[in-house]
Parts: C-alpha cells; structure tokens; sequence
C-alpha cells in the first residue's frame, strides 16, 4: 500500500545555502519559475564584465549640440560626418546644407565618402561635399559613328561600249562629271550613272558624289542615371563630312561641346557658335567647314558631347535612402542602394569602382506592390536584399556576381529564403559569423549554412523578445560595438552579446540564444561606434559618447541638460523558493562578493508580497582609494582593490518566495556583482 505524505514530519530545521557563482545576462521572456538563477528577471543598466559576471554600464556625456536631430553619423579615416536636420558637418565644422531632415545612409569607396539621404545623392572627398550629379561621370555612348552626309570622287574608265556605271550606292547628288575633263549628258538611277553615248575606250570618268549616311554606331557605354550629359565619337575618312546626327533629339538648352582630332593625333576643342551650329529638335550638328580626315586610320576622330533633359533620371538615385557595397567575389568596389520611395520595388548600382557612373541598365526589381526592399548585407560572395511583406514568404533574396566571357558582372537572381521578414531598415548588422536582423518577432540571424538552404529560423533574442517586440521596431536602429549587437528603440538600448551563447533553451529551431542586456534611459535616434567607443545622435541634437574609463567616478552618470543624473541600476535575483516551494523559508544571513571600485556603493533589498523593503547598504566599506575617485562623503584610506565579500544577518520569516535584489542607483557609483549567496531554514508548511 502505497505510503501518504505527513506535512507534520516533514519539519527540518537544517541550515541550506542557495549560492549563485555564475551568471549571464538577462531573461524577460520565461515565466519567473522558469528563469535560470545565473539570469536575472530584472537588471536595467548592467553589462557583462569580460568573464560574464554584471557590473553597471557607464554614463554618456555630451560632446556637441547640433540644434537639430541628428540623421546620421559616419566615419571616413579620422573624420567624422555628422547630418544634423538638413546640414552636415565635419569634425563639427558646417560644410552642407539642403539635406533632407531623414536618416541617411552611406559607404566608402576608394578615396571618398557617399551619403545618400532620399533627396540628393552627395560626394564627400575629405574636404568639401558636392551633390553626386556635379562629379557625375560622362560616358560614351557610341562610337564609330558616321557623319550624316559625306562626298566621295569615284574614278572610272570608260571602254566604248558601256553607257551604265555602277557606283558603290546610291548618291544624294552628283556634283561634279567629268569625261576627261568634259561635261558629259547622263541620267542616275539609284546607284547607276547612265551616260547618252558610251565614254571612248581608256577614257578617264570623274564622279564627285553626296551621299547620305545612317549614323550607325557600337554601343560602348550606358547613359549615366546621373547625368543629362554623354558623348559619342565619329569617324571622319573623307574629310568632307559637315554634318553629324546624334541618338538623341529635343537637346536641352546646355553647351553642346566637340573635339577634332589634330594631324598630330590630339584633340583640339572646338566652340559652339563659332566652329558649329546646334539643331537642338533634331539633334543634328553642322560644322561651318568640314572635318578633317582621320590622321590615325580607322580610329575616331571626332567627339561630341550633348545634354538633354532625361526626366525622372537624376531622381532614381537622388531618392535613395539606403546603400551598401558589393561586388564581384565580396569586395566594396560598388554601390547598390535603394529606398527610393517612388520604386520601392527596385534597387539601383554603380559601375565598378565608380559611383559617379549608374549606368541606366543597371537596376533590378526584386519586388511587387505593397513590398519594398528594405536593406542589405553581405554574406561571403553572396548580396542579400531583404523584401518587407512578401506575399509568398521569400523575404530575401539572394544575388551573386557572374562574370560573362567578356569580363561583364551581371548580379543575377541565384534563390530566395523563405522565414520570418525583416522589419527594421536599420537593422542589419555582421557579427562575428553570421548576419543579425530585426523582425516582428525579435533578432533574426542567416548563416552561411542558410544560403545553401532554403529557409531559416534562427532567431537570436529569446531571453528579451517580450519586451523588445512590444517597441516600435520598424523605426529602431541597430550597430555592432565591440561584441554587442545593439538596438535603440523606445528610448532603450538592448543588447545581445555574441560571446555568450545559450544552447539549451529558447526557440526550438534555433541552435542557440544570444545573453541579453537592457540599458533604459537613452534617447538614440542612431548609434555609431569610433575606435571601440560607443555613441549616439538623438532627436534634440545632442551627439552623445559612452564613458569608456570604468575607474573615475565621473563616468557613471549620464548626461542631461539640467546637469548630470543617476543611473539607476540593479540585478534582480529570480524569485526564491527553496527546496521545497510549499514549505515555509527563513533566511538568516546574506552574502554577496562585489566588484572592487574606487566608489563603490549597494543597497541589498527583499521582496515579500510584491513589497520591496531595505536589508542594508554598503559604502565606503566596499570602496578603494584612487585619486581620480574621490569623494569625501564616501571617503575611505584603503588601498584594498580586490574584490570585497559582505555578509549580513537578518532575519526575514516565514514566506514562500521572496526576491533578492541589489541596487546601486546614486550620481557616481559604480557596482558589479560576483556572487550572491544566503543561508535559510525551511520549516513547518505554507499555509
């Protein structure tokens, strides 16, 4: 017969420790019963030490207003580009107006920095910023094009029987026929000179001809998105052609230049109104005299260059918003951008190595109605392109370079994922080996075994994803500093760790958990990080640093315009039950082992009923002596830096569960928690 459990026997009075030695980062998804006890439920402020254990972040202080908010910041070399509301500065310096009030984007290449902000591409070459479309490249479109009419003497010998000559083809008029040196009667059909009585045997017949030409043409470059300009080069043989037709017609009102080809071989500008006339309608050139024939045969020697209004042109890449590069084998010689409001769908590139030069065959559209590219990174030698509510679940799409016989990239279509799509424009950041991203339902990540896959469901941020999908994460903005993955979003910065990884738990498919951290109380607009620091632009102006010196007491506070405030910042033990959860618990000593600071101050409090109640607070007792540190309400001569172990006796009787946390929240304190431990009795039932 199976034995019945007495609740009166079960009465131990041994003396139990719980010790926690071990922790990570925070967990705000799991039901409390749930929570891991190295994870805390609750520790707004705190960071990872370099062996896991939490200490309290750092304060930010203010290094400039700029008026307006701040739209991006961007690290070329030594210098830093700042776009405040419609302006741009250099290392604080004003060098831009007329930018839109919108968060921009942008990338270097070889030399010089682009921004693209949704209203006009610019080009920064470390001294002054021009729009793109003034350094735009000119190309050339056609070459080994012909003159529109040309005159050419034909030679022919008379026999004394043929009356009919057969030119190469057909003549717009004859100028001049001669039979040796006579004028002679005849008639032309099509190419055939038909003369009224045959030339004498050995005669010598002299024919000057006009002949009409179809341009024609080999198509050497694309039109430049950019540009309303191009060229095309014509080959001149007879050194009678005058007149030259372009591809194009309606010119717009824009000099139209050309340059002839010397004796010497060298291109001598000519001027418009005074060398030649422009027939704008039409599109035709007419030199005052004729060109000379080529000096290098075979190779052109004339060019022209034109304008014309291409509308709509210039506004595909002006509207872009954001950028990114790539090209052939994963190098960043090329620009792709997107965002363009008006072509939501489409995304455009550079030629290689130019991004003066957007050739206007180079764009593809990768998405239908109500979707929209949203960004982009790069994985190994592939591009992905992240589609916004895609109606078939493919929400990236995976490009890689081929190179044809001829040596031309194209950037093909190779496959598409399918998973969960990405939300934030501002969300995708590399860390480590593999690319993070933001969706609806937290981080995403793909690795390089999803690209030859076919889905993925990787999801890295378990441990914060109640919180951190109830924030408006389309307008979040993301970064790597140092090993973090970093999200602003409502006023808060999450933070997944990517050096410590969790494999136990969280979403089933996923292989592993990033530890989370919660910073509250920071207003970023955007983040950036600069030679290992981390800053942030908020919507007031403000350019803000992270402290990075952990020693001075200064740097734990943060900045604001009524002077320096607190950071509150604490670490929540998970609620604690005992061995037994329905036995009554009395906890008669509580230990913790902080980390050395030269100000050091905590707070130990319980929780009882949802009551939270002082147990004691520590000072100068746990502190150090350090110069750049003191403060003489907390002073203390010890010169003791190692870590310091404080217990206290209480007496806290009779619950089920209580809470444990320690809080550090006064103007330049510092705090960091190696072990907490405590010793109870368990005693008699819960009733």
């Amino acid at each position: 017969m199976p034995g019945s459990l007495n609740f009166e026997k079960e009465n131990s009075k041994a003396k139990k420790v719980l010790e926690i030695t071990s922790f990570a980062g925070i967990d705000l998804s799991s039901a409390k019963a749930d929570i891991d006890r190295k994870r805390s439920p609750d520790a707004p402020n705190m960071m990872p030490d370099s062996k896991g254990n939490p200490i309290k972040r750092t304060g930010f202080f203010l290094l400039k207003n700029y008026g307006e908010r701040i739209n991006g910041a961007f690290v070329f070399g030594e210098k830093v580009l700042i776009h405040s509301g419609t302006k741009l500065f250099c290392d604080g310096e004003l060098i831009f107006e007329g930018m839109a009030d919108e968060i921009s984007s942008g990338e270097t290449v070889g030399e010089r920095f682009y921004i693209f902000d949704g209203k006009t591409a610019l080009v920064f070459d470390g001294k002054e910023v021009l729009p793109l479309s003034e350094k735009a490249y000119i190309p050339t479109v056609l070459i080994s094009k012909t003159a529109d009419e040309f005159e050419k003497e034909t030679v022919l010998k008379g026999n004394g029987i043929s009356r009919k000559f057969m030119l190469e083809q057909k003549p717009e008029e004859i100028t001049v026929l001669k039979v040796d040196e006579n004028e002679e009667n005849y008639e032309i059909s099509e190419e055939t000179v038909v003369f009224e009585a045959a030339p004498e045997e050995n005669s010598e017949i002299f024919i000057r001809a006009r002949y009409k030409n179809e341009p024609g043409g080999t198509l050497k470059e694309e039109f430049n998105l950019l540009s309303n300009r191009w060229k095309e080069s014509f080959l001149c043989e007879t050194g009678t052609e005058k007149s030259f037709s372009l591809s194009k017609k309606n010119l717009s009102e824009g000099k139209v230049k050309a340059w002839v080809m010397d004796e010497h071989g060298t291109f001598q500008e000519k001027t418009e109104g005074t060398d030649f006339s422009v027939d704008r309608e039409n599109g035709k050139i007419l030199f005052n005299e004729a060109v000379s024939k080529t000096p290098v045969s075979g190779e052109d020697n004339l060019i022209i260059e034109a304008e014309k209004d291409f509308e709509g042109y210039r506004a595909k890449i002006n509207g872009c918003k954001r950028c990114i590069t790539f090209d052939n084998g994963g190098t960043s010689g090329r620009i792709f951008a997107c965002g363009n409001p008006n072509f939501p769908g489409n995304d455009f590139w550079c030629a290689a190595g130019d991004p003066t030069y957007w050739p206007d065959v180079y764009y593809s559209g990768l998405c239908g109605k109500g979707s929209e590219i949203l960004g982009y990174s790069v994985i190994e030698n592939s591009l992905a392109t992240y589609i916004s509510s895609p109606r078939d679940g493919r929400s990236i799409v995976i490009r890689s370079p081929f190179l044809d016989e001829n040596g031309n990239v194209s950037f093909p279509i190779e496959k598409h994922l399918q998973g969960e799509p990405a939300v934030c424009p501002r969300g995708f950041v590399f860390m480590e080996s593999e690319q993070l991203f933001l969706t609806e339902r937290g981080v995403y990540a793909i690795t390089t075994e999803d690209i030859s896959g076919e889905k993925y469901t990787q999801n890295r941020s378990y441990f914060i994803n109640k919180a951190l999908c109830e924030e408006d994460l389309a307008n979040a903005f993301c970064a790597k500093w140092k090993q973090f993955y970093v999200i602003a979003a409502g006023g808060k910065l999450y933070l997944l760790d990517s050096s410590q990884r969790d494999f136990k738990r969280g979403e089933p498919l996923s292989a592993f958990q990033y530890e989370c951290y919660l910073w509250t109380g920071i207003p970023a607009r955007i983040l950036w990080e600069k030679d290992g620091e981390l800053f942030f632009g908020d919507e007031k102006g403000n350019v803000c640093c992270f402290n990075s010196d952990r020693e001075s007491a200064g740097s734990y506070e943060d900045f604001s315009s009524e002077g320096g405030k607190a950071i509150c910042a604490y670490w929540t033990v998970p609620d604690f039950a005992g061995e037994t959860f329905w036995r009554n618990k009395t906890v008669k000593t509580v230990a913790l082992e902080l980390a050395p600071y030269a100000q050091n101050k905590v707070r130990l409090e319980f929780k009882i009923n949802g009551i939270w109640k002082v147990i004691k607070e520590w000072t100068g007792k746990i502190s150090y002596f350090a110069w750049n540190a003191v403060n003489w309400a907390n002073f203390t001569w010890s010169g003791n830096s190692e870590p310091r172990t404080v217990t206290v006796k209480t007496k806290i009787k009779k619950f089920d569960k209580a809470g444990f946390r320690i809080v550090c929240d006064e103007m330049d304190k510092a705090f960091g928690l190696y072990g907490f431990s405590l010793e109870y009795t368990e005693k008699g039932r819960v009733k």
